[in-house]
């Protein structure tokens, strides 16, 4: 199942990037999150690859969109009205790169779009672009 698969893909993005700073309960909340996440938005296996392998997706569907911000959810990253949690996003990325960097992607991906959907997705190629 895709379930399956998914849980064999190396975690790679934004998230897996610096992967070995996190902990070990992290990243199983991680993985976890990953899995609800798929299950919840119904997203292709090949768009998963591509979200956690810092792919940017042209023109992704709403189960692209609605695994982004499922995830982020997950993670306490935006709340259920889609506004990301800033200093959330600021706090998990400071573990795994300086706290000024953390905080500068925050502030230059400062987005809100007109649905929580659109926001989370928007956000998640800010971050990828960012993320260095």
């Amino acid at each position: 199942t895709s379930i399956r698969l998914l849980g064999l893909i190396v975690f790679a993005g934004v998230l897996g990037q610096c992967a070995s700073q996190i902990s070990s309960d992290d990243a199983k909340k991680i993985d976890d999150y990953r899995k609800e996440c798929v299950e919840l938005s119904d997203v292709s296996v090949e768009s998963a690859v591509k979200i956690h392998s810092g792919v940017e997706i042209e023109d992704p569907d709403w189960s692209t969109k609605r695994y982004v911000q499922c995830f982020f959810q997950k993670m306490q990253f935006m709340d259920e009205n889609g506004v990301m949690l800033k200093d959330a996003v600021v706090e998990f990325f400071s573990r795994i790169q300086d706290e000024s960097r953390a905080k500068a992607m925050v502030q230059n991906c400062d987005i809100q779009k007109e649905n929580p959907l659109d926001t989370a997705y928007a956000v998640l190629v800010c971050y990828q672009r960012n993320k260095n």
